[in-house]
């Protein structure tokens, strides 16, 4: 034998069974980190990919500068790739047409088709000033293929051009303007802006080499130009992904990860540092004769240390492979089943970033949890050793109090509120698991307001709007959908945007809605103050939906023409706004005395699970020239997101939770194994086996109401924070005690009691009083 680190193998082998548990703990937190920040890096790489397909592959774009200065950027090395851009008629109000539909035209360089936004394309770029490209429905739209002529009507006359190729671009914008997008090449559209008058505001898409420190890139190029920060507008879907965006909504979700790593690191080396505190205590005569033989203090330090990490060999490497398989499983349910926009999960690949944190926070877990352990194993005295006395170092002040409780519950609460240390880390496991539970509780909330269309009660899964954003649906519409087999309810609505009024004196405009008794009953459960019972019928008194920027209260007054209401409730969610304006909602009847309308603008409709395509082709022959549209795919994707995100959450806290009742077992477990001797003589001295198990369930019983008492007041501390700072600042609403959170907590600590307790009640029972006596 080299060194007394030499016996650190023959120790493992010998130990392999007390030691178990602690490298059960160490794989589950390694494997933690691991498949969390593994899903957290695909994850991100899926939505950069997406964030790139739907924003484009840009990082910055430069506005409202000369010219001169724009060429002498360009020729910056940093940049790989640049283009010119800027656009007429974006708001289709300008009156240019090609077949009677509206166009917006575009004036870009062949890099931003090709390289910053990737459109699919069909044909060339236009190359001389008597060609365009249009957009891809284009075809479908007039008929048009290459090399066709197509007549641009402008307000200050026609132009002929020859169509030399189409671009996949964004469907969606061409048909909500009815029409096409136009692209054409710089000397076209400077042709259009000067016959027409148009003022051009153009603008330069940059993208960088390096991806790497474009924060600091983007800053530095800031310095050199003398930009300031409106001339320099950032693609923010694209650099939030690449941790590189100013704003403060993504930069807000970056002290996420480090919250995340350094709550798993706790209750990591809250595990982990319980195991091997109760796996010295276990030794504490192993490490007493090694001192006898001559080991010092700071030799039992580094044994202890060095043993620890000896487990670290086997166990982070599992821990790795575990997290690693476990993504991989996920990116696939992901990409197959639940699609949408998870469609672009990467397969199979390796995170290095998710197993270098695995491995790290296994070493640093490992090293920081061995400190207090080794630090006791060395202060074990060779008297006490040799003595026979070593599991007895401290001395006895006081008695255990049996004024309260029998002899047996006393003994219990005795010796785990004893140990100062041990109570302290069973506290802590058993409150970061009540902890996190509230956190994901009040983030779970958070997602329900931010996917409204997974749990809303107002999100139809069709909508039939009316064709001119009039109020002339007719009303027995209504009616005959809710005669049809299938339909759940439905509602309409009528709708005033920014309609012109008098708010508290002072001129404004608001969101006018009608909403009738039925559709008024589903915000009942949504109020936050007020009385909504008041709004029913024809009368002189609406209700507010909660605006983040244009606030409503309880008692304010809204004059439209000659008549007054007055807010009589506030809600927290509603069907919705059209402008920035506030959202007032009033019945049919009061609507219709105010506005003379009786009709509705859209009409929502909620199907049951099992309805038939018959039943929905019906809804749609009976829209009759108005918009129908079929929201149930996308009503689905959202729905899966949500659960995605709530399966995720909930995974999460189910692998803390196992870590903790595997921590609470194992600690209490040893605990037993440390105390056998003393359990021996105790029923040695005529206690019985049922006594013990009492005894051993008031230690267990103790912890849990610590960690119950310590959890529930920071959790809710967490919780309210997290209302206060998003949900209510954002979405309105009040903060209430999440009773049925705490419940299911409840329900986790006494199962956890139970399970931890039954093990080493059990075997105390089968063991003889002699072999307990004489057990070392």
């Amino acid at each position: 034998m080299k060194s007394y680190l030499s016996l650190v193998p023959i120790s493992s082998k010998v130990h392999g069974r007390q030691s178990r548990m602690t490298r059960i703990c160490i794989i589950l937190a390694v494997f933690l980190v691991t498949s969390i920040f593994s899903m957290a890096e695909m994850w991100n790489e899926s939505e950069l990919t997406a964030m790139r397909r739907n924003h484009g592959d840009w990082h910055i774009a430069l506005q409202n500068l000369p010219e001169e200065k724009v060429q002498q950027i360009m020729k910056n090395s940093d940049i790989a790739f640049s283009s010119w851009y800027d656009e007429i008629n974006a708001d289709t109000d300008q009156g240019y047409y090609i077949g009677g539909k509206n166009v917006v035209l575009y004036g870009i360089e062949e890099r931003y088709v090709t390289d910053i936004m990737n459109y699919p394309s069909e044909g060339s770029y236009p190359q001389t000033e008597s060609e365009v490209a249009l957009s891809m429905d284009a075809k479908e739209l007039f008929g048009s293929k290459i090399g066709d002529r197509v007549i641009l009507k402008t307000p200050e006359g026609d132009f002929e051009y020859t169509i030399s190729g189409f671009y996949e671009d964004d469907k969606e914008f061409n048909d909500m303007i009815q029409g096409c997008c136009v692209y054409m090449n710089r000397t076209s559209f400077d042709e259009i802006c000067s016959t027409n008058g148009v003022e051009e505001d153009s603008q330069f898409y940059i993208r960088f080499q390096k991806e790497n420190g474009l924060k600091k890139t983007i800053e530095n190029l800031k310095v050199q130009y003398h930009l300031t920060d409106e001339q320099v507008s950032e693609n923010t879907a694209v650099l939030g992904f690449l941790g590189a965006s100013s704003s403060e909504t993504f930069n807000g979700f970056y002290p996420l990860a480090a919250v995340c790593l350094v709550i798993i690191l706790a209750a990591g080396v809250l595990m982990v540092s319980g195991c091997m505190n109760s796996n010295v205590a276990q030794r504490t005569k192993f490490f007493g004769m090694m001192r006898c033989i001559g080991a010092s203090q700071q030799q039992i330090l580094r044994f202890v240390r060095f043993e620890a990490l000896n487990w670290c060999k086997t166990a982070i490497p599992i821990g790795c492979v575990l997290g690693t398989v476990i993504c991989w499983m996920l990116c696939a349910i992901l990409r197959f089943f639940v699609k949408g926009e998870w469609a672009d999960m990467p397969l199979f690949a390796v995170s290095p970033g998710g197993i270098l944190c695995g491995a790290m926070v296994g070493i640093v877990t490992v090293l920081i949890a061995a400190h207090s352990p080794a630090k006791q194993a060395a202060k074990v005295s060779p008297v006490a050793a040799v003595s026979g006395n070593a599991g007895e170092t401290k001395k006895i002040v006081r008695a255990a109090n049996t004024r309260l409780f029998k002899v047996e519950t006393s003994l219990g609460v005795y010796h785990a509120a004893g140990r100062k240390k041990n109570l302290f880390l069973m506290t802590g496991s058993f409150a970061l698991t009540i902890v996190l539970f509230l956190t994901f509780s009040a983030c779970l909330d958070v997602v329900n307001k931010l996917l409204p269309s997974a749990v809303s009660k107002f999100t139809p899964d069709i909508t039939i709007a009316s064709e001119n954003d009039t109020n002339s649906i007719d009303g027995n519409l209504l009616k005959e959908i809710e005669q049809i087999e299938g339909v759940d309810w439905a509602f309409g609505f009528g709708l005033y945007a920014s309609y012109p009024v008098e708010i508290n004196g002072n001129e404004g405009t608001i969101d006018l809605f009608s909403h009738d008794k039925a559709l008024l009953d589903k915000f009942k459960n949504s109020v936050v103050s007020g009385d909504i019972e008041k709004v029913y019928g024809d009368g002189n008194y609406a209700m507010a939906v909660y605006n983040q920027s244009n606030r409503l209260s309880v008692g304010d007054k809204i004059k439209i023409g000659n008549q007054e209401l007055e807010i009589a409730c506030v809600a927290s969610e509603g069907i919705g706004s059209v402008s920035n304006a506030p959202t007032v909602v009033c019945s049919e009847e009061t609507f219709t005395r105010l506005t003379g309308d009786c009709g509705f603008v859209t009409i929502g409709v909620v199907l049951k699970k099992d309805v038939s395509e018959t039943a929905v082709k019906k809804i749609a022959n009976l829209a009759n020239g108005n918009l129908f549209s079929d929201n149930r795919e996308v009503n689905s994707e959202n729905s899966g997101s949500y659960w995605v995100f709530r399966i995720a959450a909930y995974g999460f806290l189910t692998i803390i939770s196992l870590i903790t009742v595997l921590n609470i077992m194992n600690s209490i477990s040893m605990g037993v194994s440390a105390r056998v001797k003393q359990y021996g003589a105790m029923r040695a001295a005529g206690m019985e086996s049922r006594q013990v198990t009492k005894m051993i369930t008031a230690e267990a019983v103790t912890y849990a109401v610590c960690g119950m008492i310590v959890g529930i007041v920071f959790g809710l501390m967490l919780h309210y924070l997290i209302y206060a700072k998003i949900v209510i600042t954002h979405f309105g609403g009040s903060w209430n005690i999440p009773f049925s959170t705490i419940g299911i907590v409840f329900l986790l600590v006494t199962f956890s009691c139970i399970i931890s307790v039954h093990g080493p009640a059990k075997r105390m029972r089968n063991m003889a009083i002699t072999d307990t006596i004489n057990d070392l």
